[in-house]
Order: structure tokens, then sequence, then C-alpha cells
């Protein structure tokens, strides 16, 4: 489910899009890649909206508090 407890080195990249979740969780704005690597570290979660069938990402609270971390 989740790559492990401890923080997972991303790349700046990697971090970018995880700033990019928090901003515009509805909006499928990051590479596949990165979207996959993410929610495999624990820091993003795919969210399905049953009004409209959307998919949308969210960020857990490990992906908070790497981003209040700035890491």
């Amino acid at each position: 489910r989740s790559l492990s407890r401890r923080k997972v080195a991303l790349t700046g990249a990697e971090f970018a899009s995880l700033k990019e979740v928090a901003k515009r969780p509805m909006q499928r704005t990051i590479p596949d890649e990165h979207r996959d690597r993410l929610i495999a570290a624990g820091y993003i979660r795919e969210v399905v909206h049953h009004s409209g069938g959307a998919n949308a990402l969210a960020l857990t609270g490990a992906g908070i508090r790497r981003l209040e971390a700035g890491e």
C-alpha cells in the first residue's frame, strides 16, 4: 500500500507535483508516473466524486506533513 512509514526521496519534479495537487486537487495536471509514485509513497490518494464520476487527487496526512516540511 505505501512504500514505508519513512520519508520517501522525491525528485524536485515529484515534489512540485505534490505541491500542484495541494493547489489544484480537481485538475489532473501532474504526470502519471508522478501520480503513481506519490500514491505508492502514501502522499496522495485518488478520490472519486460520485456525482460527476470525476477522479481527483487529494493529499493524505503524510502528504500535508511533507509539504509543511518543505522538502
